[in-house]
């Protein structure tokens, strides 16, 4: 009988973000190494830069309360970047 040592090393997760398109049924999605401002930021940018998206009137983003995307700061910085982008919350009790 002998001895082996596992070394167990973890590479990391990746983080999938991904919006739905209730009106289309339709997914969009993206993998990040992490989630933060920056990838949910990098998700807005691949939805709102085409059409219908773009040239809409209102585009609401139902979100949770992430830290990526909470209170009235991640609502003015989307709204900042895309004016006609419009940021819902859910209760917190709900996420």
């Amino acid at each position: 009988m002998m001895r082996i040592n596992h070394d167990y090393d973890r590479g990391g997760a990746l983080a999938y973000l991904a919006a739905y398109d209730v009106h289309r049924a339709h997914v969009f999605g993206r993998c990040s190494p992490k989630t933060g401002i920056v990838p949910f930021m990098d998700l807005a940018e691949q939805i709102m830069t085409q059409e219908p998206y773009a040239s809409a009137k209102r585009v609401f983003w139902i979100v949770d309360n992430g830290s990526s995307h909470r209170g009235k700061t991640a609502a003015d910085r989307l709204t900042e970047r895309f004016p006609n982008a419009v940021m819902v919350h859910t209760p917190v009790h709900a996420s």
